[in-house]
């Protein structure tokens, strides 16, 4: 990357320079809101934002992957701009944690400059740097994606299970056909939680974006992959450790990709150049897996569903009322000609 060089990050991180819902549906733990709009009247919303222009000839460029990030969070939230969109979402004093996901490294994973902004977003929606916790499965995952890894000091944290403090719970808590030790950065340390995951296919699940990224809370996510990972991904989502604290989710589709996922496939690979975001992550993995559809075609290659690989847990989702997974049904708010 050069817009924002790594060098330049990893020193705002270090010094704090960094970061200067209400969610439709059901009520999970504390009377907390839950992600889902399933229950709701209205339909779910997906933002979707492209920008040819956010490639500039040194990279990305950060201003234009602000707008993006804005609009698509304003969008979700059906408000006038994103800062009062969060700040609707947060209570003073929340740590928010942000689930990563780096297992294809640099080009397919979220960017630096994506990372930046929503920081800095935060930051005026009330949260300081202090309580931003970016993390991945292990320290390894976020060092594979050419971020930083922090366990303390000022600027927003970024950890690993494995990083000290962090780790799972002792004890198997069940939620359908998983049970699973959770994290204890999930379980202990945020009140709210974000997922950021990246638009792509996955070799087994069909789509891995903000769901399947879910499985990076858990402990033993590979016993989960039979039967296209159905009925677990709906059932990770529905722990209500994770469904209580899950506020807003975000697919990173600056670069995506719409077959060899989830590592890393040039051929494959396309820029999207957007944003997607929504309250209501069900709803924002069906126009994902739309999405991946349409360039699948593009590049001569047949559905998620002919293929074999047909996401059919977002419907195992949907009729257990954790979100919306019927197009018809959601609301996408677009904006840019690749949208």
């Amino acid at each position: 990357m050069d817009a924002v060089d790594r060098r330049t990050f990893l020193r705002q991180v270090g010094t704090g320079v960094l970061g200067a819902s209400v969610c439709g549906g059901m009520t999970g733990v504390e009377g907390l809101p839950r992600l889902s709009s399933a229950a709701a009247a209205v339909p779910a919303r997906v933002g979707v934002f492209t920008d040819p222009g956010v490639r500039a000839a040194h990279g990305l460029d950060a201003e234009r992957v602000r707008a993006l990030l804005e609009k698509a969070i304003a969008a979700a939230f059906s408000t006038r701009d994103a800062v009062l969109g969060l700040r609707a979402a947060l209570r003073e004093g929340d740590v928010v944690g942000i689930k990563l996901n780096c297992l294809a490294g640099p080009p397919l994973s979220p960017s630096l400059e994506l990372l930046d902004a929503l920081t800095g977003l935060l930051g005026r929606a009330g949260v300081p740097t202090e309580r931003i916790v970016y993390f991945e499965r292990a320290e390894r995952d976020l060092m594979k994606g050419g971020l930083p890894v922090r366990h303390e000091g000022q600027g927003p944290l970024f950890l690993g299970h494995d990083s000290p403090g962090a780790g799972y719970e002792p004890e198997v808590e069940i939620s359908g056909a998983v049970g699973s030790c959770l994290s204890r950065i999930v379980t202990r340390r945020i009140q709210v939680l974000i997922s950021l995951g990246v638009l792509k296919d996955h070799n087994l699940a069909g789509v891995a974006g903000s769901m399947k990224n879910l499985f990076g809370v858990i402990h033993n996510p590979n016993k989960f992959h039979d039967n296209h990972c159905d009925p677990y991904v709906a059932d990770v989502l529905a722990f209500p450790a994770v469904a209580s604290r899950l506020r807003l989710a975000i697919l990173d589709g600056l670069s995506a990709q719409c077959e060899g996922g989830p590592g890393y496939v040039p051929a494959h690979a396309w820029p999207f150049n957007g944003i997607l975001a929504s309250r209501d992550c069900v709803a924002l993995d069906r126009v994902a897996a739309d999405l991946l559809d349409r360039q699948r075609k593009v590049q001569g290659l047949p559905s998620l569903e002919k293929s074999g690989r047909p996401p059919r847990w977002l419907q195992t989702a949907a009729k257990r009322g954790l979100g919306i997974a019927d197009l018809a049904r959601i609301q996408v708010i677009r904006g840019g000609p690749g949208a």
